[in-house]
């Protein structure tokens, strides 16, 4: 600003230099200007006006240089605000604003989709198969308690009346505020943690029981280090368990400050698989010596191997007259809250992808909201009356669509995103986010594609060919 000052300065004494030349020429020929002066002093004007343009570019140019400046050095200074998670947004609407450049992006916005709604329906299902043939087999011990039949045909009489009655439970629901559910959520919270610990303590129990019995060699011996034919159960549950990058938005934009959420997301996950590993490993260790395939839904009778429920190996439990054995069947059983906001989760999404509009909180029975509702509820409920082999269901969906929204699709976005922002060669390629992860670099975007490749050649070998 100083320079474009100074040019000033130096332009009004032009100004009055020509302002001299003109009054010398005016007293030498009166009032009258002939034709050859006239046009020296439009010529005059022109390069007046061709300065004032210049300066005035100068001075724009140097003001956009101090503002770019300014804010280099704020970003640089105030990275924990500057760089936060302020708008949650979904895969399927930023592959809508990152990939429209040509038809294939446009088809890869579109696959994103697909892979999505494909990955939350096959969650969807494989949480109805859980929660109803968890509710049933509470049914049926409570029945048994109770002295009534228990039959294979009567257990499934209930499984058939459980799904009918979730669904009847989960529809209306959908259409309900479930933020006014959050105490119920705390609670529901709450009794599966204690649960899980239950799970814990009697499996190291009866692992106790064992290894007096039968001594450490002979229990190490019967704990299955590596089964082929399991692995796909295996990987799919994994899928599940931890692939869940795609929800990093929600679990970090609540936190504050979020600079601190990569030590709270390390700290969670590890506290989770310290409890996953304590799980199986008291599973393998109390019940790998069972020969009898199902446990007994009596109180006191026989139990079986590691079932692809954990929870109903508790079934013949006769801790506190049985009723600690039916809570932890009923465990898995309470994440029927969870169903509604699965699907309005898949509703949302569909809707999206469709351009539906959404319904109105105030009006939520339109005819494309209960639509909706229904195209993403029936199905999961359809495949539940199919088939209550949930480890079926985990494997196929999991393996494919879980995998590839969980390792290829936000990788996909996050370098279209970066490339969009001018975040590898721009101003912020050196500056420190404090969200940014310390893998976030091409050789390990190339990593995380070679683990994707590789993992669908190892499950379509477990699923079709071997």
């Amino acid at each position: 600003f100083d320079a474009a000052g100074d040019d000033d300065d130096d332009s009004e004494e032009e100004d009055d230099t020509y302002g001299s030349e003109g009054s010398e020429d005016s007293s030498e020929s009166g009032d009258e200007r002939s034709d050859e002066e006239v046009e020296s002093g439009s010529s005059s004007d022109e390069e007046q006006e061709a300065r004032n343009y210049t300066r005035t570019r100068t001075v724009n140019t140097a003001g956009k240089q101090l503002i770019s400046a300014l804010k280099r050095e704020i970003r640089i200074k105030n990275v924990d605000h500057e760089f936060k998670i302020r708008e949650r947004v979904e895969l399927g609407p930023m592959g809508e604003r990152f990939l429209h450049q040509d038809g294939r992006a446009k088809f890869a916005a579109n696959a994103i989709y697909v892979m999505v709604l494909s990955f939350t329906y096959g969650t969807a299902a494989a949480l109805v198969v859980t929660v109803n043939t968890s509710l049933s087999a509470v049914v049926a011990n409570v029945n048994g308690m109770l002295g009534g039949q228990v039959s294979q045909g009567v257990n499934e009489r209930y499984y058939v009346a459980c799904v009918i009655v979730t669904f009847c439970i989960s529809l209306p629901l959908c259409f309900a505020n479930m933020q006014k559910t959050k105490n119920f959520m705390m609670v529901i919270m709450v009794l599966r943690f204690i649960a899980i610990f239950f799970l814990i303590v009697i499996g190291s129990t009866f692992t106790v029981r064992r290894l007096s019995h039968e001594g450490l060699s002979a229990v190490a011996h019967t704990i299955p280090l590596w089964q082929s034919s399991n692995f796909m159960s295996v990987f799919g549950n994994s899928v599940f368990l931890f692939g869940i990058h795609h929800y990093l938005p929600s679990m970090i934009s609540p936190l504050e400050p979020q600079k601190a959420a990569p030590r709270v997301i390390r700290k969670a996950f590890g506290c989770c698989y310290v409890l996953i590993f304590l799980v199986c490993l008291t599973a393998l260790t109390a019940w790998g010596g069972e020969a009898s395939p199902f446990c007994s839904k009596e109180i006191g009778g026989n139990f079986c191997k590691v079932q692809a429920l954990y929870n109903l190996n508790f079934q013949p439990l006769d801790w506190v007259g049985g009723w600690l054995g039916l809570f932890i069947v009923a465990y898995p059983a309470m994440a029927i809250s969870a169903i509604p906001i699965a699907a309005i989760t898949t509703r949302n999404t569909l809707g999206r992808w469709l351009g539906v509009a959404p319904a109105s909180p105030d009006k939520p029975f339109t005819l494309s909201n209960v639509l909706l509702t229904l195209v993403v509820l029936v199905p999961p409920f359809g495949v539940a009356l199919i088939t209550r082999n949930v480890q079926a269901v985990i494997k196929y969906v999991g393996s494919y669509a879980g995998l590839t929204v969980a390792m290829l699709c936000p990788l996909v976005l996050l370098i279209k995103s970066r490339d969009a922002l001018d975040m590898y060669k721009g101003a912020d390629k050196y500056v420190k986010r404090p969200l940014k992860s310390k893998f976030g670099h091409r050789r390990y975007y190339r990593l995380v594609v070679a683990f994707y490749a590789i993992s669908l050649v190892l499950v379509s070998y477990q699923l079709f060919i071997a």
